[in-house]
């Protein structure tokens, strides 16, 4: 037997967890028609609801104002800082359902016209 000796290896990396996409159902009801009245005052057909519902949900998980521990992500849709702006009073509208989703909704049409597109994206990306 040969002399076991180390070498200045990276340890294995384990394989990421395959990813699975959270259900939009899990969504609080009172969310959901907070995206509802977002979308009147945005002006945007019903037709993107289940889209922009699918987003949220990957992104929040419907919780209102929730902030992520690594970036300045905040909100249903996790707005970063340089998007606060968007939503209707600033870094002001998280906590409330409405502005936080009107905030998510300028940002995804702006960025990629349509809810459906957005989705497109993050389903091939995982990120949006």
């Amino acid at each position: 037997m040969g002399k076991m000796h180390t070498h200045g290896h990276s340890p294995i990396k384990r394989p990421v967890a395959p990813w699975v996409a959270q259900s939009p159902m899990k969504v609080p009801q009172s969310v959901q028609q907070s995206l509802k009245e977002a979308m009147r005052l945005e002006d945007v057909p019903s037709e993107q609801f289940d889209d922009l519902l699918w987003i949220m949900a990957q992104e929040s998980g419907g919780v209102v104002g929730v902030r992520n521990e690594k970036s300045t992500a905040r909100g249903l849709y996790q707005l970063l800082r340089a998007q606060y702006d968007l939503n209707p009073k600033g870094e002001r509208s998280f906590g409330n359902a409405i502005e936080e989703c009107q905030g998510g909704i300028r940002y995804i049409l702006g960025r990629y016209r349509t809810a459906q597109a957005a989705r497109a994206f993050w389903e091939r990306h995982h990120w949006y």
